[in-house]
Order: structure tokens, then C-alpha cells, then sequence
């Protein structure tokens, strides 16, 4: 690799670590419309039982943004790549709606995930995420504590 690839690959790690910052600077502000403009339209999300498309990228963002209406993302650690993008975040809010079958509770949450991502442009063009949903769901009452404790 000569000078000029050194160079080339720095400045897209800083241009992919620029658009995850902007990203999540932009989930707290909740603008739905925003959050999803960071998307490529031919995005593709890796979950655990299957892919699916920016649709499903904004029913989930929905959901989650009715749900904890104060969610905030705080950026705990990122490391990038070239077009890749490494980040943990600690999510944190109040239960003011329902999510996944359990109504408003009120409580604080605190909970975390990984997301990995490749950038094109100035968008996610792929993403993969793991959402502590254990610690999240024992929080609003939707699973047992000793759940939590035998899972974890």
C-alpha cells in the first residue's frame, strides 16, 4: 500500500466516522424523516431471523420512538475503517408507550447495542445491530429478573 492509499483510506474512516456521529446526533433529535434520510434506499439490514429493507428499518424506528419518546443515544465507542463503522451505544429514556406488548410503564431504561455499519456516500448502505433487548425488556416489567440473571 503507497502513501496515497494510506491517505485515501484515513480520509474515508474520517468521512464514514463523521456520518455515524451525524447519525446519532440526529436519532436525538427524533426527526424520523431525518433519521431515515441516513439510509440508502437500498439499505440492507441484518437481524437475527431475517434481512429486511428501509421499511422495516423505519416500522422499528417508529415503534421504538413511540415507545421511549425521551430516548437518547450516547455514543460510547466507535471505531472505523475505511467504509466501516463500529459503534456502541447506551440508549437511555422512559417507557411511555407500548413496545412489544407492554403498555406505558414510566420507568427509566438503560440499556445498550453494537451496531456495525458500511457507509456509501453519506448514507448506511448495509447494518447489523444487537440491542441488549434482555436488560431492556426485564426494565418495563416484560420479563422476570431471575430471566435476566439465567440469560446474561
Amino acid at each position: 500500500m503507497d502513501v496515497t492509499d494510506v491517505e485515501d483510506l484515513a480520509r474515508q474512516t474520517e468521512r464514514t466516522k463523521r456520518v455515524a456521529r451525524e447519525f446519532f446526533e440526529t436519532c436525538n433529535t427524533h426527526d424520523l424523516d431525518r433519521i431515515l434520510d441516513f439510509f440508502h434506499p437500498d439499505i440492507i439490514h441484518h437481524a437475527r431471523l431475517s434481512d429486511y429493507p428501509k421499511e422495516g428499518i423505519a416500522f422499528v424506528y417508529k415503534l421504538t420512538l413511540d415507545a421511549f419518546p425521551d430516548l437518547r443515544w450516547n455514543v460510547v465507542e466507535m471505531i472505523a475503517e475505511g467504509d466501516r463503522v463500529s459503534t456502541l451505544i447506551r440508549y437511555e429514556g422512559t417507557h411511555r408507550g407500548d413496545y412489544l406488548g407492554q403498555t406505558n410503564t414510566g420507568k427509566k431504561v438503560s440499556f445498550f447495542s453494537i451496531n456495525i455499519a458500511r457507509v456509501q456516500g453519506d448514507q448506511f448502505i448495509e447494518h447489523r445491530g444487537v440491542l441488549d433487548e434482555l436488560h431492556l425488556l426485564t426494565q418495563i416489567g416484560a420479563l422476570p429478573e431471575p430471566y435476566l440473571a439465567q440469560m446474561s
